[in-house]
């Protein structure tokens, strides 16, 4: 294929010219611009009959190997905060944090917890505006805390490293995601997904809910596994 049809069959690339806030020339090791990558998927509206099988995380567990790991090679924006405050507690739960964050990737059409470069103290900032304040020894450990929030854990102002010193909680995420505009998507349903989601989200991870009280919970059992019979997808466990 040469360039120019690759053109006509997914249009050229768009560049961004990239500046320096101070208005400061660029450095030698800078390029002039970016391009926005090619997107070479399906628009969903032109995908037939689709089956989602969620296999692991990068880094999941056998039922039969509870052991524990110091470290997991999760993508960043879904590792569970035991990963930075407990390593020596991540197990199972943290799949628990990371389904949740795929849950919410799929239904809301982009991730809860959104960063640039995988910036691990961006991550947690985002946390806690989605979730609120980490528990008071967490929030000890965390060195990086000053530069988003002050100690009574209100955000700075003046801050270098966010857009908006403010929180967005869950709630708020939830009515701003993909579905709010969606006919059947309710305010009953909403509310049952949040609970779910709170659940999944426990910072603690000996707090966070199950595996079995995720597929026993409200939302899955009214809404998330009927969307599946509706497909004739067999469901592989029991839920009565």
């Amino acid at each position: 294929m040469s360039v120019e049809q690759l053109y006509q069959k997914y249009v050229p690339p768009t560049r961004t010219e990239i500046r320096r806030l101070d208005g400061a020339p660029l450095g030698p090791g800078v390029p002039s611009h970016s391009v926005v990558p090619v997107w070479l998927g399906s628009f969903c509206e032109e995908v037939s009959d689709p089956r989602i099988t969620i296999s692991d995380f990068c880094e999941a567990w056998f039922n039969t190997d509870p052991s524990p790991r110091e470290e997991l090679h999760t993508p960043p924006i879904y590792l569970p905060p035991e990963t930075t405050f407990a390593k020596d507690s991540i197990s199972f739960p943290a799949d628990i944090w990371t389904l949740a964050c795929t849950i919410h990737e799929i239904i809301g059409e982009r991730p809860l917890f959104e960063c640039f470069f995988g910036d691990r103290n961006d991550i947690i900032s985002e946390m806690i505006s989605t979730l609120g304040l980490l528990p008071e020894d967490w929030w000890k450990m965390w060195e990086a805390r000053g530069e988003y929030f002050l100690e009574d854990g209100t955000w700075r102002t003046d801050m270098k490293r966010r857009r908006a010193p403010r929180s967005m909680p869950l709630s708020e995420r939830i009515q701003l995601m993909g579905r709010k505009d969606e006919p059947d998507f309710s305010a009953e349903e909403a509310e049952s997904y949040e609970k779910m989601l709170r659940a999944m989200f426990q910072y603690y991870p000996e707090k966070r809910a199950t595996a079995k009280e995720v597929a026993k919970s409200d939302w899955m059992t009214r809404w998330g596994v009927p969307s599946l019979r509706a497909y004739d997808i067999q469901i592989p466990y029991d839920l009565s």
